[in-house]
């Protein structure tokens, strides 16, 4: 037994988390050595017996102290702590703490703090620096607007000049330009929008039929349908809690990629379906170009990645598309079983928020 209990002290003593042992006055019945090191070297003979209250700010004494009461009372507390260590290093500890009954039947409360200064500078790096992105695209997005309007101004004013008088060529390469421009300004928009509820992580969200943004769809793309014969079909879809700016973009940009990637020898044919899977409406996008192939499958989702065979386009619209359904808690894949073209699926949990998809509150 002797050995056991010698065995276990040495385990403790080389243990790099924090260990310690409290009864129900706060006292500290055991402590570490990691624990003690936290105090400076004149007074950790002297940590075991007291409550250390006077080591501490009044606000970091507080919360453990009511973490400690919540174990007891509870049986088990969580915690990541922000303290400085005698030397003025700030440290965060994660910390549980598990209440118990010593042998002689005694209330007692262990505490395990682990170290986690390392990954929480981690996690504030990333988070400043997706802070910093967020704030450059916006910027970015916001900068294209304008030119983009005065490309598409110009070339309205060129179109409506009674005396300038345009070829077919010139006029089939002045709708390209119109197009190019109106389409990346919507880009520009989604991505602007997206970017902003991304920050604020919040969604202006809202009972949406989506047959209504398809036929939007259709509408806004319908030159482009018309130019290159598509045929477009939907079976009834469902309505959906969803932001409807940012969902009718992404499938615009579905049906735009779908026409991009069309077939040199067959008019595009598009068609939307629904089914319910489990806990998700799971919407699809079929078409019957070119398909992508697996080893594009995940690329293509990429910012500025384009499959082998796009004809134009800028290569930021299926990345949008990913994180505008990643917005909403759901995910995008390319079905590469598929072999007529290609099948994009889209999956939206249902009752997000606590939300069905009929817009009756989960109970």
């Amino acid at each position: 037994m002797r050995n056991r209990l010698g065995l276990f002290y040495l385990v403790m003593e080389h243990d790099p988390n924090l260990v310690f042992v409290k009864d129900p006055d706060g006292l500290i019945i055991y402590a570490n050595r990691a624990f003690l090191e936290l105090y400076p070297p004149s007074t950790r003979n002297s940590i075991v017996g007291t409550t250390t209250v006077n080591a501490f700010t009044p606000e970091e004494a507080a919360v453990w102290m009511a973490e400690d009461h919540r174990a007891m009372t509870a049986g088990v507390s969580e915690i990541v702590e922000e303290i400085f260590d005698y030397t003025g290093r700030r440290r965060f500890l994660l910390t549980r703490k598990i209440a118990f009954s010593s042998a002689e039947g005694e209330p007692r409360l262990l505490g395990i703090s682990t170290d986690i200064s390392e990954l929480a500078e981690r996690e504030r790096s990333l988070v400043d620096a997706n802070d910093r992105l967020a704030k450059f695209a916006a910027f970015a997005a916001h900068d294209l607007r304008s030119p983009l309007a005065s490309i598409a101004s110009a070339v309205n004013v060129v179109r409506q000049d009674r005396e300038t008088v345009l070829g077919p060529r010139a006029e089939h390469v002045m709708e390209l330009v119109s197009e190019c421009a109106r389409g990346l300004a919507q880009q520009v928009t989604t991505l602007l929008v997206s970017t902003h509820a991304e920050h604020r992580n919040e969604l202006n969200r809202r009972l949406t039929d989506l047959n209504l943004l398809v036929e939007e769809v259709r509408f806004n793309l319908s030159c482009m349908i018309e130019r290159h014969g598509a045929s477009f079909h939907a079976m009834r879809l469902p309505s959906l809690v969803v932001e409807p700016d940012l969902f009718r973009q992404l499938l615009q940009n579905l049906v735009e990629n779908a026409i991009r990637h069309r077939s040199d020898d067959r008019p595009p044919v598009i068609v939307f379906r629904h089914e319910v899977g489990g806990n998700q409406d799971v919407i699809s996008v079929e078409d019957n170009g070119v398909g992508i192939s697996p080893a594009e499958a995940d690329r293509v989702f990429g910012a500025f990645e384009q499959g082998a065979n796009a004809l134009g386009g800028t290569g930021i619209g299926l990345a949008l598309c990913r994180r505008v359904i990643g917005l909403h808690g759901g995910s995008m894949s390319i079905d590469t079983s598929y072999t007529e073209g290609c099948w994009v699926v889209l999956n939206v949990p249902r009752g997000a928020d606590g939300v069905g998809r009929d817009g009756i509150r989960a109970a």
